[in-house]
């Protein structure tokens, strides 16, 4: 991995790791982890980030995921 992407890595990482944890592909990731993740520029990014993960139920008829 090259030091120019390791930010959007990061939240790719994030991403999966929420999606293997919650067990839905629908996942968000709120705008305040996203700026801790670019706070410290694309390359420096946080060794470590303390998540906490919700899920929430879809009302939307048209949607495949429940949840």
């Amino acid at each position: 991995m090259g030091f120019k992407e390791r930010a959007s890595q990061a939240l790719r990482e994030i991403r999966k790791f929420a999606m293997k944890e919650t067990g839905t592909p629908d996942v968000r990731i709120d705008t305040r982890l996203n700026k801790a993740i670019w706070a410290k520029g694309i390359r420096n990014v946080p060794y470590r980030i303390h998540v906490l993960l919700s899920r929430k139920y879809d009302d939307d008829e048209d949607s495949p995921n429940k949840l």
